[in-house]
């Protein structure tokens, strides 16, 4: 049995291991074991999903693992991911799960886990629950130690005032926008949301079938949201993916911008009003060499780390910084939230508009983009890529010839069987060739 724990949490196809319900069983028990030992354990904990069909059976293997583990269950129903963590703490509860595979197709699902202070379990704990799952330690527990469950759908209010609080309330009054929900969790609270601010929003993709989450919609794919918001001649479209953790939006000319455009846009500003502790802001290797000149044309500077916003939100713990995301849309505005909150993301943006009076045509122009290319190699092994001399022999020439007018990044993704490699620099022909080249070898050494 392989590892189980990925760069956000448990995530694969459905019914196919890690992602079934003997894992999400034991996975509630094994964590429920490892927090008993706490001794101001309150004994409960939260369980949120998205719109997935088979979000209801991992729910229910789940629930039961935790209340065998001699702790309450509270279900809140289908939530954002954010939810769970502002109901997490909400509750007080110890633990929150999310059932959700984000950003991939309905087949896939996934489980992330937030502590009771509403942030992503760090590392250290994930491998000490998977070694307790795996052991089956958890079967020493005392028989008679178990618990109950309490549905608590109701909850997602909870979450709908606090989202709406983050800005001053008709703020954005004057200002029309498109939602897209991507079919997904923010499909429950982005109509009540939204339209406190407006009264003129166009809610799109919100079904809860569970079989059409992502499907051509939503951050994963804009297009239809770019047609409605030329259709309805709107300020502003605004995208989710599946669970509502990450934010792309699209000005009124229907172009899309990125979470590099949104960091620059909100990073400056706060720079501009004083806002951003030590004028820095927090990014991962995938985020675009530009972002960096926009935030240092305004006296600020980007800090880097691994890809992943966990990676993002322990570096902004670290060092008291308020702003960090990814170029994918993570977004965390620390002020206000402990996750990447696409809700909370796009009240920031549309408060800017507000202040600012601009469009994000205009406000978007404080960002120019390095051309950027990126390829996905499908490999049938994460062989360490050091071993790889033939691979490493291509990576090392092109990270001599790109010098500092550009970068590489080749790793290996999380959640998939692919090695991924991104090749950044001024002249777009040369490093398409260059990523070529290296995807190339890869293909040769390891691929499918």
């Amino acid at each position: 049995m392989g590892k189980l724990f990925g760069t956000d949490g448990i995530r694969g196809e459905a019914n196919r291991f890690p992602m079934t319900v003997e894992i999400a069983q034991a996975l509630g028990l094994a964590t429920a074991t490892l927090f008993s030992n706490n001794a101001s354990a309150r004994k409960r904990m939260i369980i949120g999903k998205d719109t997935r069909m088979s979000g209801d059976m991992f729910e229910a293997a789940l629930s039961s693992g935790i209340c065998a583990g001699g702790y309450d269950v509270f279900q809140v129903g289908i939530v954002p991911t954010p939810a769970v963590a502002y109901l997490t703490q909400y509750f007080e509860a110890d633990a929150g799960f999310v059932i959700s595979a984000s950003h991939n197709p309905a087949q896939d699902n996934g489980i992330k886990v937030f502590c009771s202070d509403g942030y992503k379990m760090p590392d250290q704990m994930e491998a000490d629950i998977e070694d307790c799952l795996l052991s089956k330690s958890y079967e020493k527990n005392d028989p008679g130690q178990y618990a109950r469950i309490y549905p608590k759908e109701d909850a997602k209010q909870l979450y709908i005032d606090y989202v709406k609080k983050t800005i001053p309330r008709n703020q954005v009054n004057q200002l029309s926008m498109v939602v897209d929900c991507a079919n997904g969790a923010a499909s429950t609270v982005a109509n009540e949301i939204f339209n406190s601010f407006s009264p003129s929003v166009k809610i799109i993709h919100a079904r809860l079938d569970g079989a059409s989450i992502n499907e051509n919609c939503g951050a994963m794919d804009t297009r239809s949201l770019q047609s409605a918001v030329l259709e309805n001649k709107a300020d502003i479209g605004i995208a989710f993916d599946g669970d509502a953790d990450r934010l792309i939006v699209c000005d009124h000319l229907g172009e899309p911008l990125n979470g590099d455009h949104i960091l620059a846009i909100c990073g400056r500003h706060m720079i501009q009003h004083n806002r951003l502790p030590q004028n820095t802001l927090v990014a991962t290797q995938y985020s675009n060499m530009g972002l960096d000149d926009a935030i240092q044309q305004c006296g600020g500077h980007v800090v880097r780390v691994l890809n992943g916003d966990r990676y993002v939100i322990e570096k902004m713990r670290a060092d008291g910084f308020l702003l960090g995301g990814e170029a994918s849309g993570h977004l965390i505005f620390k002020e206000q939230t402990t996750t990447g909150d696409g809700l909370v993301a796009a009240l920031q943006v549309l408060d800017i508009m507000q202040q600012t009076g601009q469009p994000l045509s205009q406000l978007k122009q404080c960002i120019a983009f390095y051309p950027q290319v990126i390829r996905n190699v499908a490999v049938r092994e994460k062989k360490e890529l050091q071993s790889l001399s033939s691979v490493m022999n291509q990576i090392h020439q092109v990270k001599e010839k790109l010098g500092d007018e550009g970068r590489t990044l080749i790793r290996y993704s999380g959640t998939e069987n692919k090695a991924r490699i991104m090749i950044e620099g001024k002249d777009e022909k040369i490093i398409t060739d260059y990523a070529d080249r290296i995807a190339k070898e890869i293909q040769s050494q390891i691929g499918v």
